[in-house]
């Protein structure tokens, strides 16, 4: 049965006329793995279930995917999480309502990819980041929060990391390898795509865990459409639940343990992130089976981005939020991933 659900996804998953009676969902995401719930969901006929039709619209920056639902596009985003959301988000009254990915132990979302210049000036591990050169793509990426939450963390002087602003991750990797930089900060499957013999890896979540991206929706839609928003969620509720019981479980020795649909379902998010599936297996990324967010830590972040200047400190993160479609309330314990 499952097969056949995978295989309907080029032509709606369902026939013309069994669509023309479910409401449509309008969903905006930019193509990655880490949106593997969604895939799932979809895949698994759970928005059908819903009496949804899912309308998946993949595009090409995570900017038009806000813009996409600040001008009612889509219904529903899915965005990484960095200053510039943030402020986006409280412009055009954005509300989070769930977890896409989160940056947790065993699953690593970014990496620093260490040079020989790097190694050589002593930059093995943690202790090293003060004085070294640190490449990013992006001007404001959640992964730059992450680094700094590990510098926080173990004390580290944070003004004596030097971040390089680069274009790209092709830029990084380019500028690692004449030694114009110590290390690249890049994305956990890019940088064991692009480690080379000697090269070192330090997964950030090894050393601190954080909220990556999210679900979100306009607030509007929540007042003038709040069946479809919950209808939503349940479906996509189940899809994180199906990807935890196939992607996420491990014995008490450590041993990850493939769940009934494993094999399906990592060839449906191969195919949808457009990953090779044996880098898929070794790159696999954490979402909460009921989806729930990290709300300490996005207050975390939202402080984070103010301190540095790039936020404006009247923006709160409760304002932002809408937890009542995953049962929590701010402050509430959130899950943590499985060790």
């Amino acid at each position: 049965m499952i097969r056949l659900l995978l295989a309907s996804w080029a032509v709606g998953l369902a026939a013309a006329g069994a669509a023309a009676e479910l409401q449509p969902v309008r969903i905006g995401l930019v193509r990655e793995a880490s949106a593997a719930p969604l895939y799932i969901a979809v895949a698994a006929g759970r928005f059908q279930a819903e009496g949804l039709d899912p309308r998946v619209r993949f595009l090409e920056t995570e900017a038009s995917v806000s813009a996409a639902v600040a001008s009612g596009e889509v219904d529903i985003g899915l965005s990484p999480l960095s200053a510039g959301f943030y402020r986006y988000a409280a412009a055009h009254g954005f509300k989070m309502i769930a977890s896409q990915a989160s940056d947790q132990s065993g699953f690593p979302m970014y990496a620093l990819l260490i040079g020989r210049k790097g190694r050589e000036a002593g930059l093995t591990d943690l202790r090293g980041l003060p004085g070294a050169r640190i490449g990013i793509a992006e001007t404001e990426p959640g992964a730059y929060y992450g680094l700094f939450s590990v510098a926080s963390r173990f004390g580290l002087p944070p003004d004596r990391i030097k971040v390089v602003w680069l274009k790209s991750a092709r830029h990084e990797l380019t500028a690692l390898s004449r030694g114009n930089i110590d290390a690249a900060l890049l994305p956990f499957a890019t940088a064991i795509r692009s480690a080379g013999k000697g090269d070192t890896l330090l997964r950030l979540s090894d050393f601190a865990l954080w909220q990556q991206a999210v679900v979100f929706t306009a607030a509007g839609n929540i007042a003038a459409r709040r069946s479809l928003v919950e209808r939503f969620m349940r479906a996509y509720q189940h899809g994180a639940a199906d990807y935890q019981l196939n992607f996420l479980h491990y014995d008490d020795a450590g041993d990850f343990i493939p769940g009934p649909q494993y094999d399906a379902y990592l060839g449906l998010i191969a195919r949808q992130a457009r990953v090779p599936a044996g880098l898929l297996e070794m790159t696999k990324t954490y979402c909460d089976r009921r989806a729930n967010l990290d709300v300490a830590d996005i207050g975390r972040q939202v402080k984070f981005w103010q301190d540095q200047g790039r936020l404006d400190r009247g923006i709160a993160a409760a304002d932002l939020l809408d937890l009542s479609f995953i049962g929590e309330e701010p402050g509430a314990p959130q899950s943590s991933a499985p060790r």
